[in-house]
């Protein structure tokens, strides 16, 4: 098995430190005036934040990320809207577009896709997402609630593949109904887009059994992860999926030279979050959340907490970017060494894509790339018999790596 890297890009500002706080890059803080850097002057030829993104998507390119997940975050900018324009400004880095399909019709968002497929050399994967709270997607206009978004969401994807490989594609669900539509011409040779989801409820466990090609799932307990990665692929046989489906985790990253270094990281974020106030927010915010969110909020963070260490679920692996309301919620944290071991463990779980990243994600791209990713790559051949330098892979990772 190979895995793959995927850096993100920080569409609703940076977290260096705590949302919101005036000295993290970008337009989303408390007093975007006061900001320290990649603040939109507003101004016409003058910087935007788009240019901050380009030179964290040029980054992960640069140090061999395979591509970049782009959340949807209700008040950050739009992933498709982004994506379309930085395909322009890379060579080869794939874009995971996050997206609720409710926000867009089937055919609307074929034709979309296929043209960005065009566009871009075929470098758009989906992530479908449909959990999140009631209440806020109530307030930006989705009428459904949690289970009946993720059975339209199957309806959806049915339509999707239905136009991609068919010209007059017919079509009669609850939802949607389709009544000769396909693609046509030069846009139904684009290939059809990746197909991400994640979500542990049972409508999103069979969402992704019948039309994902990548589970994606945090990195809770090993345990966990391993249950719900056996629960899929069982899900998966019933559409004869269980051979075809592969899975993915999303966590954060805390390396540094030393575990002492990387711990003093993680301490300082937790402090920050304390003073702050997010501790108490998380936990407000968490009963609004699915009930599978808020079960998982409960398990990992629904005990005394005293401090940063109390928040580890095992060695190097910490939860405390979820105490402190810092999604996915998970980190990888520890010497360069031992944040390596911990991904060949989630790894040896049956894990092939992981999306890492780390805070600030310029800086932590870099981090990343120059020392955990390389222990993941197969040397080439030499350059010289006597000069033995390794050169960087293109293509997928050894899961194992080679240190």
């Amino acid at each position: 098995m190979t895995i793959e890297f995927f850096a993100r890009l920080p569409l609703h500002g940076e977290t260096q430190f705590i949302p919101g706080d005036n000295r993290n890059r970008g337009d989303w803080n408390r007093q975007p005036h006061a900001s320290t850097g990649a603040v939109s002057s507003g101004e016409d030829g003058d910087f935007a934040y788009i240019d901050y993104l380009s030179q964290v998507a040029r980054a992960a390119e640069i140090n061999g990320f395979a591509g970049a997940l782009l959340v949807n975050a209700p008040f950050g900018d739009e992933p498709w809207i982004v994506s379309a324009a930085l395909a322009r400004e890379t060579k080869r880095l794939r874009f995971v577009d996050a997206f609720h399909p409710g926000h867009f019709s089937p055919w609307q968002a074929t034709q979309m896709a296929a043209s960005f497929q065009r566009v871009s050399g075929g470098r758009l994967v989906w992530n479908v997402i449909q959990g999140g709270s009631d209440g806020l997607l109530r307030a930006n206009g989705e009428p459904l609630p949690h289970d009946e978004r993720y059975a339209r969401a199957i309806e959806f994807l049915d339509l999707v593949k239905g136009f991609w490989n068919n010209e007059s594609f017919h079509y009669e669900g609850q939802y949607y109904r389709a009544d000769g539509g396909g693609l046509r011409g030069p846009l139904a040779q684009a290939p059809i887009p990746v197909i991400c989801s994640a979500g542990t409820s049972e409508g999103a466990k069979e969402l992704a059994a019948k039309h994902s090609d990548y589970y994606l799932v945090l990195a809770e307990s090993p345990e966990h992860v391993a249950r719900n990665i056996a629960d899929v692929k069982e899900r998966a046989a019933k559409y004869g999926r269980a051979d075809q489906i592969r899975f993915g985790v999303s966590v954060d990253a805390i390396a540094r030279e030393t575990d002492e270094l990387a711990y003093a990281e993680a301490k300082r974020f937790f402090d920050e979050g304390v003073r702050a106030g997010t501790v108490k927010a998380a936990a407000e915010r968490s009963e609004h959340m699915s009930d599978t969110n808020r079960e998982r909020f409960r398990r990992y963070n629904g005990r005394e907490v005293n401090g940063f260490e109390d928040l580890f679920v095992e060695p190097h692996l910490w939860g405390g970017f979820g105490c402190i309301g810092i999604p996915p919620g998970f980190a990888f944290v520890g010497s360069y060494e031992n944040v390596a071991a911990k991904i060949r463990q989630f790894a040896d779980l049956g894990l092939s894509w992981f999306f890492l990243n780390g805070y600030p994600h310029l800086e932590e791209i870099y981090r990343l790339g120059e020392h955990v990713l390389p222990r993941f790559r197969a040397p080439r051949l030499a350059l010289a018999e006597d000069q033995a330098v390794p050169l960087v892979s293109g293509g997928g990772i050894a899961a194992r790596g080679n240190g």
